[in-house]
């Protein structure tokens, strides 16, 4: 299990460090060759759309201007950032939105769980107990509280239960 999450760790943290600064076209911006300048840490981010087709739900995500998908996401009623990170073993959350959402782990819960490029990194595993992402209930999600992390990342231990994750251009696919 050790082994488990130092990998997880180390997946979630460079994903996050060294994730594409990609530079796409603005639909919204009704400007032809002229990028769009968004942050990658904005809390600006896009609301997850559902798309019904055939006999499968699918979740549509739109790249961002730095070449990333961020979606708002509810968890246990409150609504959390996430960068959405297929490479990341669990999901990994700030201590600013674990504190928000009342997962304060005990100071003695942090351990040396993941490998960095800067060394180990501390992290203290937790639960969420629900997370809805466009209209489907996902209940005891794993996941890190991970001190430092500028925005909370969605990994696979909640990917993988919504079913298959595809990139199609500047769109996520998530059809279950």
């Amino acid at each position: 299990m050790n082994r488990f999450v130092v990998i997880a760790g180390l997946v979630l943290i460079s994903s996050a460090l060294l994730a594409p600064r990609l530079s796409v076209e603005s639909e919204a911006a009704g400007a032809p060759g002229k990028p769009e300048q968004v942050s990658p840490w904005s809390k600006d981010a896009p609301v997850p759309v559902p798309v019904r087709g055939g006999s499968a739900e699918m979740i549509e995500i739109v790249r961002d201007g730095q070449g990333q998908f961020h979606l708002s996401v509810d968890v246990g009623g409150q609504p959390v950032r996430f960068l959405v990170d297929t490479g990341a073993d669990v999901v990994a959350l700030t201590e600013e939105d674990a504190d928000r959402l009342g997962l304060r782990p005990d100071p003695a819960e942090y351990r040396p769980m993941l490998q960095t490029a800067s060394g180990t990194g501390m992290a203290a595993p937790v639960e969420i107990d629900r997370l809805t992402i466009g209209g489907r209930d996902l209940s005891g999600v794993a996941a890190v509280v991970v001190p430092s992390l500028p925005v909370s990342l969605l990994g696979q231990s909640a990917l993988r239960r919504l079913g298959s994750v595809t990139l199609k251009g500047d769109r996520l696919i998530i059809a279950g």
